[in-house]
């Protein structure tokens, strides 16, 4: 069977990696092979790989009817009325309130179209209190899911095809927006874990940890700062604060010895049912309500099936092999959901069951003594996790098998159950649940102070860039070798396959060469430029009210897969927020990086020099000048921009910031002919109020770069610009459509691109 299981959901696996979903046509294949591999299934042969393509079709099956319900394109941007069910514990911050709405009927000034079912709406000013279960009719304006795509970084379209959410959007502010009714059923465990939130934050003060209460008792982690989530992932305990199977093995582990012991107290029960068969009821309810009060997130169900499978056996009287129980388990999760493979925790939790049974049940027939036995298990868990790590992109704390051989027993054993508790008698008997909760809340803030002090004294293991698959392979074969029981020969040879990854470098421009990323950060500029021994950054995106900062969420990443360690300059054009927004969580990664800027009076960090023409420097064979502004106080706000040329055996990079109409023709003036490059920046996003016919005739460019945000609200790039450029014959792309964008001019006069992220990263989910 376990042959078996892994070939299904490789099939599945692999259909997620797919640009576009197979015809339909080809979907009655599923029957075929399935009847092919039952009737070979003596021959793997001929049943694994028939198995395989059962899970390859399957995967795309259940695609097929989760595409079905795409917002239509001509509805986006407009003005439409909605009427649905709220679904979700509405996330409430200064800014805006957010919520999953079930859109029930959808229609514009002139129709009704088909429901695109699940969307995530922001309710923006002034919102009234929502919650879970309440049918309204709104005033909304929808988009298709679009997120920012750049390697390294967060698919945010993929997280929001996993959730089900087929679109998102805001409510416009209007008379229409009504509530229509409450409805109750199917919705009692979201009205209840919005009431104990709403109790954990009248009882809590500023300061106390509410936010981990709530993660851990409703799974509701909105409330966790970004300081905080990174204490826990510098520690490696950032699985303790999300329900998952740790937490629920804990509430049903406590759920089947208390009813197990409680129905022991009579004769006659126990002879009616055994009392281990009770304890195993009582684990499963226990089990599915808590998992209810985290809104049943896929961990929480993917725990579920794990639990049913393990005490299935108990309950039917049948013995189940503990291997037998993973493979159901992940048979039926897959199956339910095929796109569960997509999730990082997915393969953790089933990683980590599967190498304690490894490491642990397959090491020894006697039972460990307790102390080296947990030693013995978190060292399995932390080795044999670490590959799955690695290949998913995170990093590994090194203090991680320490911290939790002392976490996980004091979160299992006294600090989840008096939480839960805690809220219990908050919700029956108040004047006592507010004293146990201001207990509790003070146990928690001292483990999150204890572990921060942690976090910053440990160090963290990174791959320096995105190794090649067969080397992660190899370290996945090298901790399989390293797990396998004492006494087999031959388990010291899995070190050298650990050898490759150790040495490996991500490549780097050859000397002369220059090799140009134009990130996708929606309506902003960041711009990566690499030589052989140096790294340019200009502009480092925007950041948003909410605090998200592009330089914190793609830039630093993107660099983590170059395996950048330092930047040597950071050229901040102007002082708008599009363009410096990222600049402090970059000085933070990287604080010895030099700053110039073309408005340092409005970087609110470092030593900004200002940048004037006439600055040159040369890196490894490559020449860099300022060309623009010229050091005359009439320059402001975007027209202080700094413009940087880039001079390859391959062309000219120039670099243009936010300039309109008065630089660009100050440019002209000044350089003329010298104006003339291979590949320009759009000044401006396109704006307007920039592009005029002599800059675009002086540049004479054969690409130009826009980076503008999917659907802007300013039209950016409008329509007379493009055509403009186009008439000059220049090649547009645009980080809106083609995700980043990335040339490499090499020294022998040739470019290499253009490549855009979104073609050569292709998934099928991803909005065209």
């Amino acid at each position: 069977m376990i042959h078996s299981t892994i070939a299904f959901v490789f099939g599945v696996l692999l259909l997620q990696f797919q640009p576009t979903l197979p015809p339909l046509f080809s979907l009655p294949l599923l029957l075929p092979l399935v009847i092919l591999a039952w009737r070979y299934r003596s021959h793997l042969a001929i049943q694994l790989p028939a198995i395989l393509m059962c899970g390859f079709l399957w995967a795309s099956v259940m695609a097929h009817f989760a595409m079905q319900s795409s917002l239509p394109r001509a509805l986006e941007g407009g003005d439409l009325q909605v009427t649905g069910v709220i679904e979700s514990l509405p996330d409430v911050t200064a800014h805006r309130t957010r919520f999953w709405f079930h859109i029930e009927q959808i229609s514009d000034a002139e129709r009704r179209y088909s429901s695109p079912g699940r969307v995530q709406l922001s309710w923006y000013q002034n919102a009234p209190e929502l919650a879970a279960g309440e049918r309204w009719r709104l005033s909304v304006r929808l988009k298709r899911p679009h997120g920012m795509a750049n390697p390294g970084t967060l698919d945010y379209e993929r997280t929001l095809f996993q959730k089900g959410i087929r679109a998102t959007g805001y409510i416009r502010e209007g008379e229409m927006n009504r509530r229509l009714d409450t409805l109750y059923v199917g919705f009692l465990f979201q009205r209840l874990r919005q009431m104990i939130a709403e109790r954990v934050d009248s009882v809590l003060q500023p300061g106390q940890p509410s936010g981990l209460v709530r993660a851990l008792v409703i799974g509701d982690r909105s409330r966790l700062s970004q300081d905080e989530w990174a204490v826990f992932r510098k520690t490696g305990t950032n699985h303790l604060v999300a329900i998952s199977g740790l937490h629920i093995g804990i509430v049903s582990g406590l759920a089947f010895f208390l009813g197990g012991w409680f129905w022991r107290q009579s004769a006659a029960l126990c002879s009616l049912i055994p009392a281990p068969r009770v304890g195993a009821i009582a684990a499963l309810v226990s089990g599915f309500c808590y998992a209810g009060l985290a809104g049943f997130a896929i961990p929480c169900v993917r725990a579920l099936v794990m639990l049913s499978a393990v005490l299935g056996g108990l309950l039917f009287r049948r013995m189940v092999q503990p291997s037998r129980g993973l493979c159901i388990a992940l048979l039926l999760i897959v199956l339910a959901d095929p796109v569960s493979v997509l999730s990082a925790g997915f393969w953790l939790s089933f990683g980590a069951v599967a190498v304690i049974m490894l490491g642990i049940l397959g090491g020894s027939r006697v039972r460990p003594v307790v102390i080296p036995g947990l030693f013995k298990i978190q060292w399995v868990v932390a080795l044999g996790l670490a590959p799955i790590l690695l290949l998913l992109g995170f990093d590994l704390p090194v203090v991680s098998p320490l911290v939790n051989l002392i976490a996980v027993p004091l979160f299992s054993l006294l600090l989840v159950p008096l939480t839960l508790v805690s809220v219990l008698m908050l919700m029956l008997w108040p004047s006592l649940g507010v004293t146990l909760l201001t207990a509790t809340a003070w146990s928690l803030g001292q483990i999150q102070a204890i572990l921060a002090l942690v976090a910053e004294h440990g160090d963290l293991i990174s791959l320096a860039g995105t190794p090649p698959l067969w080397m992660l392979l190899g370290v996945l074969v090298s901790t399989l070798l390293l797990l396998l029981p004492a006494g087999i020969p031959g388990r010291w040879l899995g070190t050298l396959l650990l050898s490759p990854l150790l040495l490996y470098r991500p490549a780097h421009p050859p000397h002369g060469e220059v090799w140009m990323t134009m990130l996708d950060v929606g309506q902003g500029l960041a711009i990566v430029l690499e030589t052989s021994d140096h790294v340019l950054l200009y502009d480092t995106g925007p950041m948003f009210p909410s605090g998200f900062n592009t330089g914190e969420a793609v830039i630093v990443p993107f660099l983590n897969t170059r395996g950048v360690e330092k930047i040597d300059r950071i050229i901040v054009t102007n002082g708008d927020m599009d363009h410096r927004g990222g600049v402090a969580a970059l000085m933070r990664s990287f604080p010895s990086t030099e700053l110039l800027s073309g408005e340092p009076e409005r970087i609110p960090i470092g030593e900004p020099v200002r940048c004037t023409a006439g600055m040159q420097w040369v890196w490894d064979g490559v020449r860099f000048e300022i060309l623009h502004p010229d050091g005359s106080s009439r320059w402001r706000g975007n027209n202080a921009s700094c413009v940087l040329a880039v001079d390859t055996p391959a062309g000219r990079l120039l670099l243009t910031g936010d300039i309109e109409a008065e630089a660009e023709e100050s440019l002209v003036a000044n350089y003329g002919e010298r104006l003339a490059a291979t590949v320009v920046t759009i000044p401006h996003h396109g704006s307007a109020s920039s592009s005029g016919g002599r800059f675009i005739a002086a540049t004479d460019p054969q690409y130009g770069l826009i980076s503008t945000g999917y659907r802007n609200r300013y039209g950016f790039p409008k329509a007379a610009v493009l055509e403009r450029w186009q008439g000059q014959n220049a090649s547009l792309l645009n980080t809106a459509e083609a995700g980043a964008l990335s040339l490499r001019l090499k020294a022998d006069g040739q470019i290499d691109g253009p490549f855009r992220y979104r073609e050569t990263h292709r998934r099928y989910w991803m909005t065209p």
